[in-house]
């Protein structure tokens, strides 16, 4: 039979999960990859009122949602959910995605391991936290990177008042930016906004080029380490050259 030349990701077929509320990866991940790396989403559901153990599903159960693809053909696998690293914590993480490569035989990296990636390719240890979560998730947060070797320099909570991760959705990368502004003056070596929910690509570039400090996201560092997964020669050396 002859093999015919794919219309669309003709490089690579990559998949994603996202929080099934989550309108902002797929559209922020489709902006940063390249264009002949295909992306597919798939739903990440889940019945339990508590946003911790949604968040706990998500990350146990990886394999389901690759499975959900069918008969798909991944090159590789993004977890587009950021709280669920922090909840699960940083050694769990590991086995989990560790498990899931090899249950599926799909790559698999979720996106708080591609900022920890993107991070080191950087030359990074320290950062300036910005994050849209609850207090307890953004604590969760800052317990995870500082466990990964990170020094935390500045923290700051886009909405101190928010209580439920569903808000998260309604920011625009317009309050991503008047928040990230407040850390012009950080000491630390970059900037992370972190959170799949929040837009960040535009006020990304607007920071970058305002500051000179790199600037990082979820969504970016994703995007990123996928393509070095999958097409390493479309891979900027550096995450934040992909936009």
């Amino acid at each position: 039979m002859t093999k015919h030349f794919q219309d669309y990701g003709h490089r690579a077929r990559v998949g994603i999960a996202v929080p099934h509320s989550n309108p902002t990866v797929e559209p922020e991940i489709r902006m940063a990859l390249p264009g002949n790396i295909g992306v597919y989403a798939t739903r990440l559901t889940h019945d339990s009122d508590s946003v911790e153990t949604r968040l706990n599903h998500y990350i146990r159960n990886i394999p389901l949602a690759i499975n959900s693809f069918g008969e798909i053909r991944l090159a590789a696998f993004g977890l587009g959910c950021t709280g669920s690293s922090y909840v699960a914590g940083f050694e769990n993480e590991e086995n989990f995605t560790s498990k899931a490569y090899n249950e599926t035989s799909v790559p698999v990296i979720t996106a708080a391991q591609a900022i920890r990636k993107a991070l080191e390719r950087i030359g990074c240890s320290s950062i300036a936290l910005v994050s849209p979560y609850p207090d307890w998730l953004a604590e969760l947060g800052y317990e995870y990177w500082e466990l990964s070797g990170l020094k935390i320099i500045d923290r700051l909570r886009v909405d101190p008042s928010l209580t439920n991760t569903h808000r998260i959705y309604e920011l625009s990368s317009q309050d991503a930016l008047d928040q990230m502004r407040k850390l012009k003056e950080t000491d630390a070596d970059c900037i992370l906004a972190s959170g799949t929910g929040m837009p960040t690509l535009r006020a990304i570039r607007t920071l970058g080029s305002e500051t000179g400090i790199p600037v990082l996201s979820s969504n970016l560092s994703l995007a990123w380490a996928l393509t070095m997964i999958v097409s390493p020669d479309q891979a900027p050396h550096l995450p934040q050259d992909l936009l």
